[in-house]
């Protein structure tokens, strides 16, 4: 039953709005990003559902990892992953391009929803000790000059994505949520606004949300 509410707290009601989706395919391979972290590790992550685990600075955190709905379901997935004590908000990786392919924080994604007229710009935290450590900017959209964090990076590779933003019908309500799955791995160095510094290392994370039984697809 938890796991269950875990899968489902992200899902929105949208009432009489059509959604845009989205399929998921090979992103360009001659994006000129390069990777900053080190991503050769094994993925271990072949049968598990709604999982992530990580090593923070050296200790092992694992716990459900989840696809959020955002305002820009339609060229991002947002990835959050729950900590101890089921905080809901211990880390998240922000306006990953849909798609297979190794992305950084940093990235401009180009005019954003919620952005106020600004371009989106790939970002993440975790936290350590309670406090949150950012990659690349304390910003959620990354827009904010002042909100950058020099010397933070997250890399994000994207293994698997098979799936698309969903509205579907489901007891007598309209929903849209990510069906489908997406694995991954990740790695960076997160910093505080004042400079604190933790390194997230073997960061992996196998996501499959399925609809519910009896649910209807709209077209």
């Amino acid at each position: 039953m938890k796991k269950l509410l875990f899968q489902w707290k992200w899902l929105v009601i949208v009432a009489g709005v059509s959604m845009s989706c989205t399929e998921g395919g090979e992103m360009d391979p001659d994006d000129p990003q390069q990777a900053s972290n080190d991503l050769n590790f094994p993925y271990t992550l072949t049968t598990e559902e709604n999982v992530y685990k990580m090593e923070i600075d050296g200790v092992e955190v694992t716990n459900t990892a989840e696809i959020a709905n955002t305002l820009n379901v339609d060229k991002t997935i947002t990835i959050g992953f729950w900590g101890p004590a089921n905080d809901f908000a211990f880390g998240g990786i922000y306006w990953i391009p849909l798609g297979v392919g190794t992305y950084e924080t940093g990235r401009n994604l180009g005019p954003g929803n919620g952005t106020n007229g600004n371009n989106l710009f790939m970002t993440a935290f975790v936290k350590k000790n309670n406090v949150k450590h950012f990659a690349y900017s304390a910003h959620e959209y990354g827009f904010l000059e002042s909100e950058k964090i020099p010397g933070s990076s997250c890399t994000v590779k994207i293994n698997k994505f098979e799936g698309k933003q969903t509205s579907f019908s489901f007891m007598n309500g309209t929903y849209s949520l990510f069906i489908g799955t997406v694995e991954g791995q990740f790695a960076g160095t997160f910093k505080t606004k004042d400079g604190q510094e933790l390194k997230v290392t073997k960061g992996q994370f196998r996501i499959v949300q399925k609809l519910p039984p009896g649910a209807t697809v709209n077209n």
